[in-house]
């Protein structure tokens, strides 16, 4: 199923035209939802769940969630069929093996969904004027090349951590056992190289994983 400009409208704005693709709508609409603020600089032509895409875009990116062989070998084939000038992979992690495949089938760039919305959107721009990002583990990059060491779930547990959430309250938050918080608070200790929640807290920044105001009120207590 595609879902086209008449969901999104394409006469906006006259900024990068960009195809959003995953096999799953909620996954498309949640990503575009989080695009809509940009809309002077990102303009969303077609919401993707289907192969083959109806609208050529600047960019197709893809969500690679539930998927990363059949991401990339959907994006090679959007690539040689020149429906779109940039594939851009949208992911929870990037190891080394993700990243190599992706560069070999032309892939322009990698950007972790530990990412602020503002950050996607830079990248996006600085892939349209031809850079790639994220594929050589410098600059920008290097920092999401550091993220990539964390799965979707360690990144949530360092983003709580970083809030000032005790174990008790993590487990609550992401209906987790204590148990289990505790493993993951373990193993992130290990990853990151740090002995407390301060300097788990602090590695945070690098991960793009602090929150970017004191919702809850902790923060500032």
């Amino acid at each position: 199923m595609n879902e086209h400009a008449g969901d999104v409208p394409s006469n906006r704005c006259p900024g990068i035209s960009v195809t959003l693709i995953n096999d799953y709508e909620i996954v498309v609409r949640g990503l575009a939802s989080m695009l809509a603020p940009y809309q002077d600089r990102v303009r969303v032509v077609e919401l993707g769940t289907s192969d083959t895409p109806a609208e050529g875009a600047d960019i197709a990116l893809f969500d690679t969630f539930a998927g990363r062989r059949h991401t990339l070998t959907r994006a090679a084939d959007m690539l040689r069929s020149g429906q779109v000038e940039h594939v851009v992979l949208y992911t929870w992690d990037a190891g080394p093996e993700l990243v190599k495949a992706a560069k070999e089938m032309g892939v322009a760039g990698v950007v972790l969904k530990t990412r602020s919305a503002d950050a996607l959107v830079e990248s996006l721009e600085r892939i349209a004027r031809g850079e790639m990002v994220g594929l050589d583990g410098e600059g920008d990059d290097a920092a999401q090349g550091r993220s990539a060491q964390l799965s979707e779930r360690e990144s949530e547990v360092l983003a709580l951590i970083a809030k000032g959430f005790t174990n008790a309250e993590i487990a609550d938050e992401l209906y987790l056992s204590i148990e289990t918080v505790k493993t993951y608070v373990k193993r992130l200790y290990s990853k990151l190289s740090v002995h407390n929640r301060v300097q788990a807290a602090v590695a945070a920044a690098s991960h793009h994983l602090t929150p970017r105001e004191d919702v809850s009120g902790r923060l500032g207590s």
